[in-house]
């Protein structure tokens, strides 16, 4: 029975179907099969990279991080109580905006920066204030919080994200591939 009657009465790919198909077309290794893949597949990974590289550019260099301090905090730490609800450290990176919005009836103070009950006010974080390790502050019973500097994410942050791309990527890419080629040579 040849190979094109073979085909034809039995319709479907099944492993003895698939091998002499490879053994017809001499792809009877897995390299010899994707050799002709791989720039296609290189593309994949570039394209995969660009894409990351170009969200990765996208990454605000500022931020605006929001302090709130709660009302009764001023009484609180009066009585030597912690407020659970403000946070013990700042995670802060230069230029960041920080808006410290006082919701107590009493002002309060963060570093030279002072607001008034019910107000809010903004501040551009600079090198020494990002490098203070803590500063001056009225709403902890210590009278300082923690100023720890955080830098934008390396380049080498991207490789993790572009690895998950690359697969269902080329799973996409070798199927199209693998179906243009069917449709080409029937």
């Amino acid at each position: 029975m040849t190979e094109a009657a073979h085909t034809a009465s039995r319709p479907g790919l099944h492993p003895g179907r698939l091998l002499r198909l490879l053994r017809a077309r001499r792809l009877t290794s897995f390299a010899s099969f994707m050799r002709p893949l791989l720039p296609y597949l290189a593309g994949v990974v570039a394209f995969s990279w660009g894409m990351i590289f170009v969200a990765w550019i996208l990454l605000p260099q500022a931020r605006t991080v929001e302090l709130v301090i709660p009302d009764g905090t001023a009484a609180r730490i009066a009585l030597g109580e912690v407020v659970d609800t403000l946070p013990t450290n700042l995670l802060l990176r230069r230029g960041d905006t920080l808006l410290l919005i006082n919701r107590d009836i009493q002002p309060h103070r963060i570093g030279s920066v002072w607001v008034d009950p019910d107000m809010s006010t903004r501040t551009i974080v600079t090198k020494e204030f990002q490098n203070a390790g803590s500063i001056i502050c009225s709403f902890h019973p210590g009278g300082s919080i923690g100023v720890s500097p955080q830098s934008r994410p390396g380049l080498a942050s991207t490789i993790i994200p572009t690895l998950f791309l690359i697969f269902p990527l080329s799973l996409v890419t070798v199927g199209t591939l693998t179906i243009t080629r069917r449709l080409n040579t029937a």
